[in-house]
């Protein structure tokens, strides 16, 4: 999928640490739900067994809300900036989602093991900005309200996993070896709930300007019915994930 862009027009198959005024820099693929592409992902063993940690973690509500394929090419791959999860979700609603991080190789200090902020998702959302301070950016960072200095790296075996909630604030360094890093992601959580007050995020309003409008054309070319085919081919957390999402978004067009 990586390799041969699977979902780029569809908007789900990017560069992370793409953005203005970055050409040369490092490169961080990866695939948005790329379990809508290949179905034997919806199959793995452990889509079960991390649907069981979630409900324990979460509650008996929780459910899958998405995957994530991320691949730091040898000695090429970038930075993945401080960030949380959460700042990436619409500002209309209050979430609570974990994410269990699996590592398909090793992951190991020189390869950019993930790093993490102890304690922060007790405090709620932090300052994001696009990366960089860039105009037109892929990915955000968190840019204030952490002490880096308090960050605990951690390296894991390939098919070991580390769980964070949304709002835990993590990164990753570059890859300096000489053999590539793949992790795949599952991400779940409890129903959405309309929050009292919208949150200021204006770091979303340019976040991934140039994929977004790619993919509303591709949309509008007849891809709606092509992703809505794809969805109700998969399995049934994956098109109430689909279905869920275009209330939401209706929910936050009837507010504003």
């Amino acid at each position: 999928m990586l390799e041969g862009g699977a979902g780029r027009g569809e908007g789900r198959n990017l560069d992370l640490v793409a953005r203005e005024g970055a050409d040369g820099e490092k490169t961080l693929p990866s695939v948005l739900r790329p379990s809508l592409y290949v179905p034997q992902l919806r199959n793995l063993l452990v889509r079960k067994t991390a649907l069981g940690i979630a409900k324990q973690l979460l509650g008996p509500d929780a459910d899958f809300e998405g995957d994530h394929a991320i691949y730091k090419p040898s000695l090429t791959g970038g930075v993945t900036p401080w960030h949380q999860d959460e700042a990436f979700r619409e500002p209309e609603f209050e979430y609570d989602e974990i994410s269990i991080w699996i590592a398909m190789t090793d992951s190991t200090l020189e390869n950019g093991a993930t790093t993490y902020i102890p304690g922060l998702h007790e405090l709620g959302l932090l300052p994001h900005r696009l990366q960089g301070g860039s105009k037109n950016a892929n990915t955000i960072e968190c840019c204030s309200g952490f002490d880096p200095s308090v960050a605990a790296v951690r390296p894991i075996p390939a098919g070991a996993m580390i769980i964070h909630h949304a709002r835990t604030v993590h990164g990753a360094g570059e890859n300096r070896s000489k053999f590539p890093r793949l992790d795949y992601i599952l991400q779940y959580s409890t129903p959405v709930r309309l929050s009292k007050t919208i949150r200021p995020a204006p770091w979303l309003k340019d976040l991934r300007n140039p994929v977004l409008k790619e993919r509303k054309t591709s949309l509008w070319r007849g891809g709606f019915f092509a992703e809505v085919f794809r969805v109700l081919r998969s399995d049934r957390h994956s098109a109430a994930f689909f279905w869920r999402r275009r209330f939401n978004k209706l929910w936050r067009w009837c507010r504003r």
